[in-house]
C-alpha cells in the first residue's frame, strides 16, 4: 500500500472520520504551540495510537522527537487497527526510525521510561470506568510538570453531569487542567473536547 490509510471511527463513515481527523489535526496544532518548542529533543507517548494518525501528526511537528505508540491492536473502536498498516503509515510518512511500537493495554501497564508529552486521540472514552486507571497509568510515565495533550468524547448521559467536568474533577489530584480547545460545532450528547493536563 503506498497511500496512508487511517481507517473509519466505529459509528461513523469514513468521511466523518476524515472530518474528525482534520478538526483533531487544527485542535492539536494549537495545543503544541501552547505548550512547546517544536525543535525540542522530546519523548512522546501515543497512548492508543490505531494506524497512526496522532503519531504522525506528532512527529511532523516536533522534527526531533522520538515517540513510543502504544496500542493493543485488538477490540479498538477503529475499525481495521492493524500494527502492519500502523507500520506502512509510518513508512509512507517517513518517520517509522523515529517510532517505537509497543503492544499494551493502558488500564495495565504502560512501557517503562518518563515522557515529556502524551498525547491520545478518541481513546479513553472507549475505556468505561478503567479509563482512571489509564489517566493514572498515563501520569506515571510524564515527568513532573509534563503535558498530556488528550482529545476525546465525552458523552452526557444525564442532564445534570456534565461528563467532561465530572472526570476532570476525579483526576484533578494527578492533572492540572491548563486549556480546552473545542470545535464550533457539537452534537447535543457527544463533545468533542482537547483537554491540556499538566502533571503535578
Amino acid at each position: 500500500m503506498d497511500k496512508s490509510y487511517f481507517g473509519t471511527y466505529h459509528h461513523t463513515t469514513f468521511e466523518e472520520s476524515e472530518r474528525m481527523r482534520e478538526t483533531a489535526k487544527e485542535m492539536f496544532m494549537e495545543a503544541f504551540k501552547r505548550i512547546l518548542d517544536s525543535n525540542a529533543d522530546l519523548q512522546i507517548i501515543d497512548v492508543g495510537c490505531g494506524l497512526g494518525f496522532l503519531t504522525i501528526l506528532t512527529a511532523s511537528y516536533f522534527p526531533r522527537a522520538t515517540i513510543t505508540c502504544v496500542d493493543v491492536f485488538t477490540q479498538s473502536s477503529l475499525r481495521e487497527n492493524s500494527r502492519d498498516i500502523l507500520e506502512n503509515n509510518l513508512r509512507i510518512a517517513q518517520v517509522l526510525d523515529r517510532v517505537k511500537i509497543v503492544e499494551a493495554d493502558v488500564t495495565e501497564i504502560l512501557p517503562p521510561g518518563k515522557f515529556d508529552l502524551a498525547v491520545s486521540n478518541l481513546v479513553l472514552h472507549n475505556l468505561g470506568r478503567k479509563r482512571f486507571v489509564a489517566y493514572r497509568n498515563i501520569h506515571d510515565v510524564l515527568k513532573p510538570g509534563s503535558y498530556f495533550v488528550n482529545a476525546d468524547g465525552f458523552i452526557k448521559k444525564s442532564l445534570f453531569v456534565d461528563p467532561f467536568r465530572d472526570d476532570m474533577k476525579r483526576i484533578s489530584d494527578i492533572f492540572h487542567v491548563d486549556f480546552v480547545i473545542k470545535p464550533e460545532t457539537q452534537g447535543l450528547f457527544f463533545k468533542y473536547i482537547l483537554v491540556a493536563l499538566k502533571s503535578k
